[in-house]
């Protein structure tokens, strides 16, 4: 301390010195910590960004460079007191997310609970124990934890579909009358409407039977090549050492591309969603995510996944889906917020648990003109008074992305506007809807 070094100094002891050492500090504590990283004994990085830039920072001709990330501190902190807060009040297990400009690629904010300090980074006892309490702390939940995120793969698995010519009108319809029976397995609807949906329709109501039969008649080649052109087969691309590769399909049965479709039986990162979801509002283009500031103009050229018009008719389905389906919690007034709620049970040793899921909701705004994606996800939360004593998407992380949105937004340099909105005139009047039917429905 200061005051140490002054009375030390004051002794006139010529024998006694103080060398001076560099030392690094994290004045913000805890925030950003997985995405930052720390540094060892030696002053070398051990995770995050630190890790990732040790070699240009400890290189003596390169210190006076700094390096600017993409991260705004202030919708860090927002993006991490709002997940912490639904963290705790429905008792999860973890929580992560990912705030990604949809244009450039920039992570904005990268969350994951539990968190550390990198001031007092905790020790793991057991690197073999996965609920080792400092191994949960110092894992990156974005981009080391992959998940089944459930119905949250409809969107792109239709996208596929429209733009392979499978679905070639928004007139088209399919049979989701009854349960689809596949040998011994049986699809089914949690919201069963019991009629022939349109693709509107069926991410409205999240239907995993119309979803199967889409996926069905595009086949499994096709659905392939749309998951391998959105990463699905490698691990996150940015710049953090700590990323896991995605759980692929070994084989491909017709049962797989069904289920594939609604998000079961493949397991990706968060951030893979992230970018996945900006591909296909961007106009059609995945860019890999960075951690690094981008300059104006200088994007990734990045790859082609979908076309233009592809990506117009999804930001329609996108912004339909909170207006009347399960995303309507995730509305922030004035942002004309899109997109798609998931709930998926935890794959456990023994199968697929019934009291544990994992809840996802991806969204992007403004609609008519898309600038962020936001991903919010709880792993294994807990029913409430708050969520009407439901754990699904709709009613536990839409409203955390809602929330989100209206705190971070304006930071952003995006202003709500009650005036504008997507032109949807030429869908709505396909959507079906019973007499005194309330649009809103849980998942």
């Amino acid at each position: 301390m200061p005051e140490t070094v002054r009375a030390v100094n004051a002794l006139g002891e010529p024998a006694m010195a103080f060398a001076r050492e560099p030392e690094r500090l994290y004045p913000q504590g805890a925030l950003g910590a997985h995405l930052l990283g720390f540094l060892n004994y030696d002053g070398h990085g051990m995770r995050g960004m630190e890790r990732w830039l040790d070699a240009p920072l400890t290189d003596k001709n390169a210190r006076a460079k700094p390096v600017a990330l993409s991260i705004d501190a202030r919708v860090q902190g927002a993006f991490e007191a709002e997940l912490g807060q639904a963290m705790t009040s429905f008792q999860a297990k973890g929580a992560a997310g990912v705030i990604l400009d949809a244009d450039s690629g920039e992570i904005v904010a990268m969350a994951s609970l539990p968190n550390f300090d990198p001031n007092q980074v905790p020790r793991v006892r057991d690197a073999r124990d996965p609920d080792d309490p400092a191994a949960l702390q110092l894992r990156n939940n974005v981009t080391q934890s992959v998940y089944e995120l459930g119905s949250t793969f409809k969107p792109l698995s239709i996208a596929a579909a429209i733009d392979n010519g499978v679905i070639g009108s928004m007139a088209q319809r399919f049979d989701a009358t009854k349960p689809l029976a596949i040998g011994r397995f049986h699809i089914r609807d949690d919201h069963p409407q019991r009629r022939y949906l349109n693709a509107a329709e069926t991410l409205i109501h999240s239907s995993n039977i119309a979803t199967a039969r889409i996926a069905d008649t595009m086949g499994p080649e096709r659905l392939q090549a749309m998951y391998r052109r959105l990463g699905f087969d490698t691990a996150p691309d940015v710049e953090l050492h700590e990323r896991q590769r995605p759980i692929w399909p070994s084989y491909w049965a017709r049962v797989t591309t069904m289920t594939a479709a609604y998000g079961h039986g493949i397991a990706v990162t968060p951030l893979h969603l992230a970018s996945a979801y900006a591909a296909i509002v961007n106009g059609g283009i995945w860019r890999p995510a960075t951690l690094l500031k981008v300059a104006p103009g200088k994007a990734a050229a990045g790859r082609r996944v979908i076309s233009a018009a592809t990506s117009a008719r999804m930001r329609q389905l996108l912004r339909l889906v909170v207006l009347q389906g399960t995303g309507k919690k995730g509305e922030a007034p004035g942002y004309r917020v899109g997109g798609k709620t998931g709930t998926a049970e935890v794959a456990m040793k023994s199968g697929y648990s019934k009291k544990r899921n994992v809840s996802t909701f991806a969204a992007a705004f403004p609609m008519d003109a898309p600038r962020y994606v936001v991903i919010a996800m709880l792993d294994s939360p807990i029913a409430n008074a708050s969520s009407a004593g439901q754990t699904t998407a709709a009613w536990t992380v839409a409203p955390v992305v809602s929330r989100v949105i209206l705190r971070t937004a304006p930071l952003l340099g995006v202003m709500p506007d009650m005036r504008r909105d997507v032109d949807l005139s030429d869908i709505d009047p396909l959507i079906w809807h019973a007499p005194g039917e309330n649009q809103a429905v849980p998942e």
